[in-house]
């Protein structure tokens, strides 16, 4: 029984393990290595507002507009993500995230988002 009950909690422990969060936030964007896709933030928008990219790619923004901004993943493989409102960004700064599972993220700028939307689609 001991074995069996072992054997069954073993066979679980990988599943719940091999699948990352469908988005990372990048800790240092200025330092990201890999395949990169940037978007720069100018002008109340984002520039190129819509991007596809291979899964695994890190998206990174960068802020070159005087106001503060930030992303907020809306909706897709994401939705209900715990942490898909990022910081607000200063003039200068920059924000990532590497994208791991495919779908499409549309994304806001909180303060402004009627103006500025983007799409990241994911294959």
């Amino acid at each position: 029984m001991r074995v069996s009950l072992l054997a069954a909690c073993l066979a679980v422990v990988p599943l719940a393990v091999a699948h990352a969060d469908p988005v990372e936030i990048v800790g240092d964007p200025a330092a990201a290595g890999g395949e990169i896709t940037n978007v720069t933030i100018k002008d109340k928008g984002y520039g190129p507002a819509a991007v596809t990219v291979k899964h695994g790619t890190i998206v990174r923004w960068k802020n070159e507009d005087e106001t503060a901004r930030n992303v907020q993943l809306r909706g897709g493989p994401a939705k209900g993500w715990d942490k898909a409102q990022g910081p607000l960004i200063a003039k200068g700064e920059a924000y990532a995230l590497k994208f791991n599972d495919p779908g499409s993220y549309k994304y806001i700028c909180t303060p402004h988002s009627i103006a500025m939307k983007g799409e990241i689609t994911v294959e």
